[in-house]
C-alpha cells in the first residue's frame, strides 16, 4: 500500500475556542490578541503537562489530541481553572472566556492533522457547551466516570445538524448546571435550541477555517468515499457473510489509491445503522461519492449490482453489474472493486482522456494504480517524496526487468525521476543523471510517438536541464497539443509558455486545465497558477482563484508560502507567520520555490521576506 494511503486510529479530541472572539476584535484587536497570546501559553503548557498534541488552530479555535479520556478531561478543568484565575485577578486588559468540548472516536491521519467523525463530534461538543464549561460525549463519560471526582450532568441525547450524540456538562460550579430539552421535549424549544446549537457549529468552523458543507469538503482535496454495506435479497443465513466480504473487498482495493479518501467500514455500517442520507453524508463525513451495491441469489446464481452517486449532483455517475456463480463470489468482488477503482482513477483523478490512455500502457490495474500514486508522490516535489515515488518506480520496473519487453511509460518515468532528482539537489554525479535523463526521454519518444506525454517532458526537462531552446520547446508543446489536448499537456505547457515569455498562454492553459481537471490532488494546478500570477503582480485574482480552498489542509505549499509573503506586506504578521508554518507543513523548501519562481529579483525578494517571517530550509 503507498505511504499516503489513509491511516487510522482512535482517538480522544479537545476543542476549544474563545466565546465572542469576533466581538472582542472589533472592540479592540491588538489587545484582544495579545491577550489571546497569553491565553495560548496556559493552553498549550496545560495540555503538554497531560501528554496532549496540538494538531489544528484557526486563530481563536484549537484542537488538541490525547492519548486518554482522563489526560484529556483534566487538562479541560486546570485550564478553564487557570482561565477562571486569570480572568479574575485583574490582570487582563481583555478577560477571554472559552469553551470546551471533549469527544473520543474514529479518525483519520492527516500528515499530522486528524479528520472525521470523532473531531467533528468534539466540534459540535464545544459549541454546546457553556461559557467557561466543558461538555463532554457519552463515550468520554463511559471512560472517565469512577476514575475521576468531578461532577457530572446528564444532558441527555442533543441533535446537531441532523447528528444525534448524548453529552455531559462537567459541572465546575454548580451554578453550571442547565436542562437542554431532549429529543421528546416540545419542538418549538428544540428547534431554538438547536439553532442556538447551529450558530454555534457554523461560527466554530468558520474560526476554525473549516465552515459549512463547502469548507468540509474543502479540508482536503482528495474526494471522500463512503461505501455502503452491500444490500443482499436470497443469501441463506450461511451465506450473509459474503456481502460484507464485498464491502470490506472494495474499501481495502480503493484505499490503494491515494488521490481518495475511503471511510472506514466502521463508518459505512454506522452510516446505515443510522439511516443517514446523501446530505447528511455530506454534512457530517464531507462525503463526495458513495458507493452503493446490491447482491441478488437464486440458488448457486448470483447478480451483483454497484453504482457511484455523485452528492453535489445527485446523479448515478458509474454503474457496473456482474452475473455469477457462488463458488465464484471471491474472484468477483476482486473484479469489481478492480473495476470500480478503475473508473475512480481515470473519473476522478485525471480525466476519461488521459487516464484511458495511461492505463491502456500497464499489463495490470495494480501497476496503473501504482504509475498514478507515483505521479501523485511526484508532484508534490520534496526530498520525502521523491524518494517515495522512486521506490514505488522501482517496484513498477521489476516487472519489465527484460530490456526488450520494457514499455514507453516506465522510461517516461525514469526521465522525470531524474530530472527531479537534479532538480531537488539530490543528484550525487550530475552530469551522469543527466545523460540517463537523455536516454529514457529519446527512448519514451521511440516508444510513444502517438503520445502527448513524451513531447511534453522533453519540452519542460529539455527546457529546464538539457539547454533546450525556447523555440524547440514551444514546438514539442504545440506538437503534443495536437495529439491530445490532456490535463497534463495544458499544465506543463503552461510552465514552458511562461519561462519562454508568453505569459497570458501560460495563464490561459492553466486556467483551461483548472476548469477541465476532474480534481486538482493536492492543488498542484492551482498552486502553478498562482505562482505564475504572483510573479506578474495579479494579486486580486490568486485571492479570487484560491477563496475558501485556501483553508484546505493540503493546500500547494507554493499558494500558502505567497499568502504569507502578502500577508507580512499588509502588516498582519501572524497571520503571516501561520501561513508559512502550515507552508512547510505542506512541504515547502527553499530548493523547491526557487524552481517555481523564475524572475530572479521577484524569487530574491520572497526567499527574503519569508525568512524575516520564520526560518525554513
Amino acid at each position: 500500500m503507498s505511504s499516503d494511503s489513509v491511516d487510522r486510529k482512535i482517538a480522544v479530541i479537545l476543542a476549544t475556542d474563545v466565546v465572542g472572539y469576533s466581538k472582542h476584535m472589533e472592540t479592540n484587536e491588538k489587545e484582544t490578541v495579545q491577550n489571546l497570546k497569553a491565553c495560548e501559553q496556559i493552553l498549550t503548557k496545560t495540555f503538554k503537562n497531560h501528554k496532549g498534541r496540538l494538531f489544528n488552530t484557526g486563530g481563536d479555535s484549537f484542537l488538541i489530541e490525547f492519548p486518554s479520556a482522563v489526560e484529556a478531561v483534566e487538562c479541560a478543568v486546570s485550564f478553564q481553572e487557570q482561565i477562571k484565575k486569570r480572568n479574575t485577578s485583574g490582570n487582563p486588559t481583555i478577560p477571554l472566556e472559552f469553551r470546551i468540548g471533549i469527544n473520543t472516536g474514529d479518525v483519520i491521519e492527516d500528515k499530522d492533522n486528524l479528520l472525521g467523525d470523532g473531531v467533528n463530534i468534539a466540534a459540535r461538543l464545544e459549541a454546546l457547551a457553556q461559557t467557561n464549561g466543558i461538555t463532554i460525549s457519552k463515550a468520554v463519560y463511559d471512560f472517565i466516570k469512577g476514575k475521576t471526582d468531578f461532577t457530572y450532568n446528564d444532558l441527555g441525547i442533543q441533535k446537531v445538524k441532523k447528528n444525534e450524540f448524548h453529552a455531559y456538562d462537567i459541572l465546575l460550579d454548580p451554578s453550571q448546571k442547565r436542562k437542554l430539552k431532549t429529543q421528546k421535549s416540545n419542538k418549538t424549544i428544540l428547534a431554538l435550541v438547536a439553532s442556538f446549537i447551529i450558530i454555534g457549529i457554523i461560527s466554530y468552523f468558520y474560526t476554525s477555517q473549516f465552515t459549512n458543507k463547502n469548507d468540509v469538503v474543502n479540508k482536503t482535496s482528495k474526494p471522500i468515499i463512503l461505501v455502503s454495506p452491500i444490500k443482499t435479497t436470497g443469501l441463506s443465513e450461511n451465506q450473509v457473510g459474503f456481502a460484507n466480504g464485498v464491502t470490506e473487498s472494495m474499501i481495502s482495493t480503493l484505499n490503494g489509491y491515494s488521490a481518495i479518501t475511503v471511510l472506514s467500514s466502521d463508518t459505512s455500517y454506522h452510516a446505515q445503522k443510522e439511516n443517514m442520507n446523501d446530505q447528511s453524508l455530506a454534512d457530517n463525513y464531507g462525503v463526495n461519492y458513495i458507493i452503493r451495491g446490491s447482491m441478488q441469489v437464486m440458488g448457486q446464481n448470483a447478480r451483483l449490482n454497484l453504482e457511484i452517486t455523485d452528492i453535489d449532483s445527485s446523479e448515478i455517475v458509474i454503474s457496473k453489474k456482474e452475473d455469477f456463480n457462488l463458488d465464484n463470489i471471491f474472484a468477483v468482488q476482486d473484479k469489481m472493486s478492480n473495476t470500480i477503482l478503475d473508473e475512480l482513477q481515470i473519473g476522478l483523478g485525471v480525466g476519461e482522456k488521459q487516464g484511458s490512455n495511461w492505463s491502456s500502457n500497464f499489463n495490470s490495474l495494480d501497476e496503473f494504480s501504482k504509475f498514478l500514486n507515483w505521479r501523485n508522490e511526484l508532484r508534490k516535489f520534496s526530498e520525502q517524496s521523491h524518494y517515495n515515488a522512486e521506490k514505488i518506480l522501482n517496484e513498477i520496473s521489476r516487472n519489465y526487468e527484460d530490456a526488450n519487453d520494457r514499455i514507453g511509460m516506465i522510461y517516461l518515468m525514469e526521465a522525470w525521476q531524474f530530472w527531479q532528482k537534479i532538480s531537488l539537489k539530490l543528484s550525487q554525479n550530475i552530469e551522469d543523471d543527466k545523460m540517463k535523463v537523455k536516454l529514457a526521454l529519446e527512448k519514451s519518444l521511440k516508444l510513444l510517438p502517438n503520445s502527448p506525454d513524451p513531447y511534453n517532458a522533453r519540452a519542460m526537462i529539455g527546457l529546464t536541464l538539457l539547454d533546450l531552446d525556447c523555440k524547440s520547446a514551444v514546438k514539442d508543446i504545440d506538437t503534443a497539443e495536437k495529439i491530445s489536448s490532456t490535463i497534463d499537456t495544458l499544465t506543463i505547457g503552461a510552465m514552458v509558455y511562461f519561462r519562454c515569455d508568453k505569459l497570458e498562454k501560460a495563464i490561459s492553459s492553466r486556467k483551461k486545465a483548472i476548469m477541465i481537471v476532474p480534481n486538482d490532488t493536492n492543488w498542484v494546478i492551482t498552486g502553478g497558477l498562482v505562482t505564475i500570477l504572483y510573479q506578474v503582480n495579479r494579486i486580486e485574482e490568486i485571492y479570487n482563484i484560491v477563496g475558501d480552498k485556501i483553508n484546505s489542509v493540503d493546500i500547494d505549499s507554493r499558494i500558502l508560502a505567497i499568502y504569507a509573503v502578502l500577508a507580512k506586506r499588509n502588516g498582519k504578521n501572524d497571520l503571516a507567520k501561520s501561513y508559512l508554518d502550515r507552508s512547510i507543513k505542506n512541504g515547502l523548501t527553499k530548493t523547491y520555490l526557487e524552481s517555481q519562481i523564475i524572475d530572479e529579483k521577484i524569487r530574491k525578494e520572497t526567499i527574503k521576506e519569508l525568512l524575516e517571517i520564520s526560518y525554513f530550509d
